[in-house]
């Protein structure tokens, strides 16, 4: 069954995919809590900088992978609230990573403000590393309580007229993927100024080992058996459709201001009969990026890269937390191209075929007996619920070169019917197959 798209622009508020999700929730019966990301992490207290912080290889209970987080990026939280007026300075190091900003939200989870890497000036006689050369410098920049003048000063942050706002210090990708703090030093997080007073810091939370000791670490250990949803309207449709959004300042779940999105639901349905496909497959040419692991400075995507950064993922749609992701330099390419295969473990291609196709396995999903997870109300979600059932995949660019036409964020700009033109090998072609159909054909098994 294919959905009807009708003619809007690419800039629409809400994409299908938040819509799809959001009925999800109302039939689960998931509502918000919209003082979820204030409940300071278990080693933290309320009044302290950077109470929260929001990565799953760190999350020991389990409540912070909400609102689609990318798997190789940490998030660190503060809630602020000031009078109009106030000033707030953040004081500190440039990290070792693919990308850092800092950006403040409203109760809605939308971004009213934001600065990233490369547009904080550094202090005088410090370097920025996202701009030249390697050397990390420190930096000072403000939050302003208030509105946006017309010209907006170097540094600074405002708040849109609010009072209250939450605050997140974003790393992408450390160079040493197990520091989260991307080797930044002195301070290791940055320092907070409020009113004059400088607010304690709780310090950056381990990473748990083994991996299989957490909930998410074990979501990619065996075969989905959960429940079957019953009576529910179908929201996901054969084949996926994709649809576009770039942030703007109502697009809910946190978003990151210099990330564009593709994203598209897809539904275990189609591997129940009549259909009984096996996986979801899809194949794109991948944009050229900084190779930050591999020695690249960050700010080759200004000039002879496409995108700071792109990744694959997938999530489970009520929750709206990470299964796995795939990172630019982790995906297998042939020929500039990238193929990926989501499913269950049982149904994942040999290691072989996966090499003989130029293909990378992400984990569709699924709870282990006696595991659970929590919905954004931190309603514990078992797999008596219909978790993992729908899921969904988010194909995500992070700062695209202004001269990349194909980019997500230039063919959003467009009018819906002209997205797949527009993007031609840059469109990931999706579909379900069968294992064996996958084992003899690879991605051209799409829609056969």
């Amino acid at each position: 069954m294919r959905a009807r798209i009708t003619r809007r622009s690419g800039l629409t508020v809400l994409s299908n995919l938040a819509r799809n999700i959001c009925q999800l929730m109302f039939i689960v019966g998931v509502t918000v809590n919209l003082g979820v990301a204030e409940i300071p992490d278990p080693s933290c207290e309320a009044y302290e900088a950077w109470q929260v912080q929001s990565n799953v290889r760190s999350d020991a209970l389990g409540i912070r992978n909400i609102a689609f987080p990318e798997a190789n990026a940490t998030y660190w939280g503060t809630p602020l609230e000031a009078p109009l007026g106030t000033e707030v300075l953040i004081r500190g190091r440039y990290p070792k990573a693919r990308y850092m900003a800092f950006q403040v939200y409203d109760n809605e989870r939308n971004v009213v403000g934001a600065i990233n890497d490369a547009d904080i000036n550094p202090n005088p006689g410090q370097n920025n590393p996202f701009r030249s050369g390697s050397a990390q410098g420190t930096y000072t920049i403000r939050i302003v309580f208030g509105r946006q003048p017309i010209v907006k000063p170097a540094n600074t942050i405002y708040t849109a007229g609010l009072t209250k706002v939450l605050l997140l210090y974003r790393i992408y990708y450390p160079d040493n993927p197990d520091d989260l703090t991307g080797g930044a030093f002195d301070p290791q997080l940055p320092t907070i100024i409020m009113n004059g007073r400088v607010l304690s810091s709780c310090p950056p939370r381990p990473i748990i080992t083994p991996e299989d000791a957490t909930v998410w670490g074990r979501l990619d250990n065996g075969d989905w058996a959960g429940t079957v949803p019953a009576g529910q309207p179908t929201v996901a449709s054969n084949p996926p459709i994709w649809t576009l959004a770039n942030t703007n300042r109502l697009t809910p779940f946190y978003p990151s201001a210099d990330n564009s999105y593709m994203s598209t639901l897809i539904s275990r349905e189609y591997l129940r009969p009549p259909h009984n496909y096996d996986m979801v497959v899809l194949k794109f040419r991948a944009p050229t990026f900084t190779n930050t692991q591999a020695g690249e400075p960050p700010y080759w995507s200004t000039t002879t890269r496409q995108v700071r950064f792109w990744s694959v993922c997938t999530y489970e749609t009520i929750s709206t937390g990470v299964v796995r992701c795939l990172s630019d330099d982790q995906a297998l390419q042939r020929d500039g191209f990238v193929t990926f295969v989501i499913s269950d473990p049982s149904k994942r291609p040999s290691d072989e075929v996966l090499l003989q196709h130029a293909a990378s396995w992400i984990a569709w999903g699924a709870l282990q007996p006696g595991d659970h997870i929590y919905d954004i109300n931190l309603n514990v979600l078992t797999n008596e619920q219909p978790v993992y059932y729908y899921g969904s995949i988010l194909y995500r660019q992070t700062m695209p070169n202004p001269s990349f036409a194909q980019s997500i964020r230039a063919v959003s700009q467009l009018p819906v019917f002209q997205w797949k033109s527009a993007m031609g090998d840059y469109w990931p072609k999706i579909g379900y197959c069968t294992a064996a159909q996958f084992n003899l054909l690879g991605a051209e098994c799409i829609g056969r």
